[in-house]
């Protein structure tokens, strides 16, 4: 069933649905996108008798509800769009949540709850795969309350603070792509207990260092592997991701792909007490406009080799033919070097795995 309409049409025709339907499994109530949310109608228990039990699909935008169905033990796919943001409290939610334990897919679109649950409450999301949660509020206060399953996808908002984010799964042997793009700036964790993304709600407000401080925000000492794809490594003369670099302290590979100064970062390796147990560089030089300084390189990694913190692998995407005779001399000090056009990278779609899904 799909009700569309203004917020007098709707709280007319969901008043006459008073009577239990048994056979419903989808239901989306959407009212007109130009309306205010406070103009939105309300949603209570006496809409189908209180019993949603049958629905599988449950999608409302713009209207006001306090969630009050419990009962919900086969919805997989639920949506809420643009709600009064008192109108549900975190404990509200979470009842919400837990009365549907088999949810796999769950969208808050600025419609964040600010009003916080007890302490100490968790809720499991046993069959969870994917939750976005995206504008309004932050998403700290009802995050930390919550269980997610091994393999599951978050996708918060990046313009709130994630300290929350830390709660949620302990970040050690993670991979971390940090994409800057103009239109399709980011963040994406990727680990044995599954993936975050961390996406800006305005793309044009968030810059390179906007969001590596988002992520410096994080504890990133146990960090394992670093991608930068797109964005300025450098900013009034200052490396912007020196304040992340420096206290992963566990980082053993380190990517960085169409990003512009590269050249006037490399000099940054030098200091060892940078990600002492680096052993994998993979730098894709190819940017309009700059040349790779491959001497510079040449000179960082013999460096690092005399301070006994030796690279054991470099890896560098270039045509310059140029770069690829000079990088012939990084065998000196880096055991495994290639350099070519062909060099494997991770795409730099950070989230084409996510398509189709």
């Amino acid at each position: 069933m799909v009700i569309r309409g203004t917020p007098e049409n709707l709280e007319e025709i969901t008043t006459q649905l008073s009577t239990p339907a048994p056979l419903l499994e989808t239901l989306t109530i959407d009212v007109d996108c130009e309306c205010s949310p406070q103009d939105g109608p309300i949603i209570t228990t006496k809409l189908f008798d209180g019993d949603l039990s049958s629905l599988r699909k449950l999608h409302l935008q713009c209207i006001r509800t306090e969630l009050p169905w419990r009962n919900m033990t086969n919805l997989t796919s639920f949506t809420l769009s643009y709600t009064m943001s008192g109108d549900s409290s975190v404990g509200r939610l979470l009842d919400f949540f837990e009365g549907a334990p088999r949810l796999c897919n769950i969208r808050l679109h600025f419609a964040t709850p600010i009003f916080d649950s007890r302490r100490g409450r968790l809720v499991t999301l046993g069959y969870l795969k994917r939750m976005d949660v995206l504008g309004g509020a932050s998403p700290s206060l009802f995050l930390d309350h919550l269980i997610i399953p091994v393999g599951a996808k978050l996708a918060v908002d990046a313009l709130h603070p994630l300290k929350s984010l830390s709660s949620l799964w302990e970040l050690s042997d993670f991979r971390i792509d940090v994409h800057v793009r103009e239109d399709c700036p980011g963040i994406r964790f990727g680990g044995p207990n599954g993936r975050i993304s961390v996406v800006p709600a305005i793309s044009r407000a968030v810059t390179t260092c906007r969001v590596l401080e988002s992520l410096a925000q994080l504890d990133p000492s146990k960090v394992e592997r670093l991608r930068l794809a797109g964005g300025d490594l450098m900013q009034q003369d200052r490396c912007v991701v020196c304040r992340v670099l420096y206290p992963m302290k566990r980082l053993r590979t380190l990517t960085i792909s169409h990003c512009k100064n590269l050249s006037r970062f490399i000099p940054y390796l030098d200091d060892v007490s940078m990600c002492p147990k680096l052993e994998e560089l993979v730098f894709d030089a190819r940017i309009d406009g700059e040349k790779f300084d491959v001497r510079r390189m040449i000179r960082m990694a013999e460096t690092r080799a005399s301070m006994l913190v030796k690279l054991k692998s470099f890896r560098i995407v270039s045509r310059d033919r140029f770069v690829q005779a000079f990088a012939l001399k990084l065998k000196e000090y880096v055991p495994h070097v290639e350099c070519s056009p062909r060099v494997a990278l991770v795409t730099d779609d950070m989230d084409s795995s996510d398509e189709g899904e």
